[in-house]
């Protein structure tokens, strides 16, 4: 009866181990994907990130402003040109 009891003790030991091997590598599945899904989140973002930094700087150049600013009657100084700004005291 001995044996009998040793074999049954061995294998419920083995059935728990392979057991917990088995849930761990699940959840190590299930992070795994999570991983995957916000580097790709993360990657799209910072795509959208370069678009926006690309339009800004597009928007903001010389090509676009300078119409818009030439409408307001202000000119682009030369590079050699002083300008002084006069700034009033406030009341």
């Amino acid at each position: 009866m001995r044996g009998r009891y040793l074999v049954i003790a061995w294998t419920t030991v083995f059935l728990a181990a392979t057991g917990t091997i088995v849930v761990r590598q699940r959840r190590a599945h299930h992070v795994q994907q999570r991983l995957n899904a916000l580097e790709q989140e993360r990657e799209q973002l910072l795509q959208g990130r370069a678009e926006l930094r690309s339009r800004i700087t597009a928007l903001t150049s010389r090509d676009v402003l300078g119409p818009k600013v030439a409408e307001l009657g202000l000119r682009t100084p030369s590079d050699s040109e002083k300008v002084d700004l006069r700034i009033g005291r406030a009341p």
